[in-house]
């Protein structure tokens, strides 16, 4: 049993189920900046660590002679990285990181080496925005430089929906004016081993919310995709190769356009969404465990043990102080769990996500439709939303 510390835990709804899995099988030393609540159900010690404190995680990880350094969540991947370094153990290079995080840098990178990608201008004032996206041609869609998970980023039509875009978008890095890309969207999430060798694990399709925010509205893992995109297999993994990521699990961003796969971003760590739970029900493969072996230098178990679909579907808030149910509506489909993300739906405001649910099947079509009637045993008790068709 190895000693991994785990930098940073995330959001219990998202991320328990990965912190379960690694401490069901290994010793977790867990650093995180807020005190312990649902951490103590898995690790019996927690260190308060500020983000971005590297003198403090490489002093602990020496303390405890740790044998890896881990993490998923979004601001703690640079100082994952800085640490394997300073310590000699696998992971990213700290340039690779900071890449990942920086969606201008990543553009620039993917540019340079002809990975195919959007067009993008990094516009510090309205201004700029306006002129970036007269260059572009409308639809444009615009995003903050630094934030992840979809965070922040409108479709813009026409100059009034820039304008309200950029502000929603801007921050103290800048904003980014992209091309829109059309047609479907996919996840792709791959894990890499020592030497950059990358293995595409799952391949899933992205709804995004209407417009003009493009939050995730549903996802769904399929087995069957992965065996039929080698062009996405291609650009994936031309993608990793032009950041210089090395070791972990990753999560990636494609849309499927008329002129071939576009990569839309690409995060150095386990994909949220839950989606290392559905990949686990779809192909029986636990991301988890992959990030941990990875992490160690070791070869990851990889193979499929399941040939299934899985789903989840998302609800959000439209209106302030939304009164949600005490318990999750009844009777549900088959083959459905349902969960109220958010017990009090006052504290998300408008557009908050206030519950999910994961849906397995034997193929896509009827994963599909379970997502349909899961969605609308989520909207019984709460009132109407709109999903995005």
């Amino acid at each position: 049993m190895a000693k991994i510390l785990i930098l940073g835990s995330g959001c219990a709804a998202y991320r328990e189920h990965l912190l379960a899995s690694v401490a069901a099988e290994h010793h977790v030393v867990l650093a995180q900046e807020a005190p312990a609540t649902w951490q103590n159900r898995h690790v019996s010690i927690v260190h308060r660590i500020a983000v971005g404190d590297l003198q403090a995680v490489l002093r602990l990880a020496r303390d405890e002679s740790v044998a890896a350094v881990l993490t998923w969540v979004e601001s703690w991947i640079e100082t994952a990285a800085a640490a394997t370094s300073a310590l000699r153990l696998p992971g990213h290079p700290l340039p690779s990181a900071r890449a990942c995080r920086d969606k201008h840098r990543m553009r620039q990178v993917w540019a340079a080496a002809g990975v195919p990608s959007a067009r993008s201008f990094l516009v510090t004032d309205e201004a700029q925005a306006r002129r970036a996206a007269a260059d572009l041609g409308y639809p444009v869609v615009v995003k903050p430089r630094a934030l992840v998970g979809g965070a922040g980023v409108r479709l813009a039509r026409e100059p009034a929906e820039l304008a309200r875009a950029y502000a929603a978008a801007a921050s103290a890095g800048g904003a980014l004016v992209e091309e829109y890309l059309d047609g479907p969207q996919v996840s792709v999430e791959s894990v890499l081993v020592r030497g950059g060798r990358l293995h595409m694990v799952a391949v899933g399709n992205r709804r995004a919310g209407t417009p003009p925010g493009l939050a995730t509205a549903s996802r769904l893992i399929s087995v069957a995709q992965a065996e039929q995109l080698a062009p996405v297999r291609r650009a994936v993994d031309a993608a990793h190769a032009a950041l210089g990521l090395c070791e972990g699990v990753t999560h990636a961003e494609v849309r499927l356009t008329a002129c071939g796969p576009r990569l839309v971003g690409l995060n150095a760590q386990l994909g949220g969404d839950l989606i290392p739970r559905l990949v686990a029900l779809a192909t029986g493969v636990d991301l988890a465990a992959a990030a941990v072996d990875a992490a160690l230098g070791e070869q990851p178990q990889l193979l499929h043990t399941r040939r299934r679909s899985a789903g989840i579907v998302f609800r959000y808030g439209d209106t302030a102080g939304e009164a949600l149910p005490a318990s999750p509506p009844l009777p549900l489909p088959d083959g459905v769990e349902l969960l109220w993300t958010t017990p009090d739906a006052r504290a998300t405001g408008p557009g908050g996500r206030l519950g999910h649910a994961v849906v397995v099947a034997d193929d896509d079509a009827t994963c599909q439709d379970r997502l349909e009637k899961a969605y609308a045993a989520l909207l019984q008790e709460c009132g109407p939303v709109l999903l995005h068709q």
